[in-house]
């Protein structure tokens, strides 16, 4: 029994470090090799790449192979035996289309590809710097629940000696333990973060470094942004798979045809060829196709103009917020300083009077808190610069 306990724990000793050294590991990643994990994690994401010569031949469909045999009736009649072969050869519009279509395949792939990293880069962005934020509030709620403990711990001494009344070492009490119970929740929304980030990345830790080295866009680039791209792409793609079905791309047939003729008086063989050309510069009307088209246009550009606005007005959106941001951090700077001073002013009263004990309290509570928040938004300020380069399009 007691070999097969060590075992165990032998085993998961060894569990323990390996998981330990993969989370260091994991630590020190870079945004980059995070997002390049994070898309191994999820797969390729696409589709079986189309041959790239499948629309370069000359053939619109699959040959066709006819045999006829008419056998007569008549003593002295003609049997006759017809072998042709029907070849469907692209119209020069329908060649166009499909070289076309072939050069979109290629574009598309890589539009794919790069609205995925973009995509995942937002969902990266979004959990790391939740995370983070956690971090520092997780920060700001040890220090008050350290504060308050040592007010607690003074104000019970003086409670002993007769200095204060008990008043002020319940109301001590009570606010550590509000301070204990959001310290709680936070650390609980921290590991609430980093499992989100486990389970979207692959990854055990979240990485140390999360700072973005790339210039912060001055606006979005709507020629290229990954989002845009991919819809204007696909529009084409659609657009080139619709002018397929004009009339004008009806493919040519070609036909090779063999025919025998055996009778009595003689036997003969012929041999020829058949072509069938579309009228294409004469213009059908299909007011259903049309309608049809019109709708796809319709509702493509509807499509860009909602998109684009929406990247427009979070953009406009997260450049406000930005000043409201620093300005705000202008002004608890200035606070912090001020601060720093009634704190040293409120550590040193000795008072017995309930209500002056309860607003040092609050004062105290409340510089901190002050301090707490010009060290959140810091944090807030590169939270945003982050959903600005998203915004603007650009991925890790």
């Amino acid at each position: 029994m007691k070999s097969w306990l060590l075992a165990v724990c032998l085993v998961a000793g060894v569990t323990v470090v390996v998981g330990a050294a993969r989370a260091q590991q994991a630590s020190t990643l870079s945004l980059q090799e995070v997002l390049a994990a994070t898309l191994a994690y999820h797969g390729e994401g696409e589709a079986e790449a189309a041959d790239a010569s499948a629309g370069a031949g000359i053939l619109g469909g699959l040959p066709v192979l006819s045999a006829l045999h008419v056998q007569s009736d008549l003593d002295r009649g003609t049997d006759e035996t017809e072998v042709s072969l029907n070849l469907p050869v692209k119209s020069g519009l329908r060649r166009r289309l499909d070289n076309s279509l072939s050069g979109l395949e290629t574009r598309l792939d890589q539009a794919n590809r790069d609205y995925r990293a973009w995509y995942f880069s937002g969902l990266i962005r979004e959990t790391v710097w939740a995370h983070r934020l956690a971090s520092v509030q997780i920060e700001q709620a040890r220090k008050r629940v350290q504060l308050l403990s040592e007010l607690e711990a003074r104000a019970e001494l003086q409670v002993r000696a007769g200095a204060t009344p008990e008043y002020s070492l319940l109301l001590t009490g009570q606010e550590r333990l509000d301070a204990e119970l959001l310290l709680a929740d936070r650390e609980a929304a921290q590991r609430e973060a980093a499992l989100r980030f486990q389970a979207l990345t692959g990854l055990p830790t979240v990485p140390a470094d999360i700072a973005e080295t790339a210039p912060l866009p001055e606006r979005p680039n709507y020629a290229t942004h990954p989002r845009l791209m991919l819809l204007e792409l696909g529009q084409a793609q659609s657009r080139a798979v619709a002018g397929l079905s004009e009339p004008q791309a009806a493919n040519w047939n070609l036909a090779l045809v063999a025919r025998d003729f055996a009778g009595p008086a003689q036997d003969e063989r012929q041999y020829g060829l058949a072509v069938d050309v579309p009228l294409g510069m004469l213009e059908v009307r299909n007011r259903g196709a049309e309608s049809q088209k019109a709708a796809a246009q319709r509702d493509a550009a509807r499509q860009r103009d909602e998109a684009q606005l929406e990247i427009r007005s979070q953009w406009q959106t997260l450049r406000s917020d930005e000043q409201r941001l620093r300005t705000r951090q202008r002004l608890l700077e200035e606070s912090a300083r001020l601060g720093e001073q009634i704190e040293a002013q409120l550590l040193s009263l000795r008072t017995g009077n309930e209500v002056e004990a309860e607003l040092v309290l609050r004062r105290l509570i409340d510089v901190l808190d002050r301090r707490g928040e010009l060290a959140l938004i810091a944090s807030e300020i590169h939270r945003n610069a982050a959903r600005q380069r998203q915004t603007a399009g650009q991925s890790l």
